[in-house]
């Protein structure tokens, strides 16, 4: 049977500075002060990531420095550092998941696959982002955000999520990967639209 390595790469901000903060809470509490959030425009900064999971496994949080991931530093930085032993380690008869962002699907990136004979799930474009690690990336930056003292520099938020990804339970990651035919069969029966997942 095969094991299925999902990955992604996420962004996490000290200080959010877009525009569109999602805040959930009950009905009639709107105007509750432990729901108003300052925001600092255009501060801060951000730390990008990379992980994988797979059931009973993940690989270590790899921060993504000095830049944009390209399609060379996510061969050379990421398949080759992280995923090509991840892969030995969970056996060759393994599938990738990862998204169709462009340094994924480059030519240096496909001839990388073929010549490591690794297979990829193939996505469609514009197709519903079904990838368990997004919830993993949720319950990270919750586990971040209910940290005390909360990061407020790049560094700190750093160690933070590192600490973090370690302290999520195996067993919340399974759950979240067996969960998956349940979620694509909902999402087959209404014809890719909104599921509650």
């Amino acid at each position: 049977m095969e094991q299925c390595f999902f990955s992604d790469e996420s962004r996490f901000s000290v200080h959010p500075d877009n525009r569109h903060i999602f805040i959930w809470r009950e009905r009639g509490s709107r105007n509750n002060p432990a729901f108003v959030h300052e925001s600092i425009r255009f501060g801060g900064g951000g730390v990008l990531v990379y992980g994988g999971i797979s059931i009973d496994g993940r690989t270590d949080l790899y921060i993504i420095r000095d830049g944009p991931l390209t399609a060379r530093r996510y061969r050379d930085g990421i398949l080759r550092r992280i995923v090509v032993p991840y892969a030995a380690a969970i056996g060759d008869d393994f599938i990738l998941m990862d998204d169709n962002c462009r340094p994924h699907r480059a030519n240096l990136v496909e001839d990388f696959f073929f010549k490591e004979g690794f297979v990829r799930m193939e996505w469609p474009a514009c197709s519903p982002d079904m990838n368990p690690v997004e919830h993993v990336w949720d319950a990270l930056g919750r586990r971040v955000a209910g940290r005390q003292p909360l990061p407020q520099s790049l560094q700190e938020i750093e160690r933070a999520l590192l600490k973090e990804w370690d302290r999520i339970p195996q067993l919340v990651i399974n759950s979240l990967i067996d969960s998956k035919p349940q979620t694509c069969s909902t999402l087959l029966a209404v014809r890719g639209n909104h599921t509650p997942y």
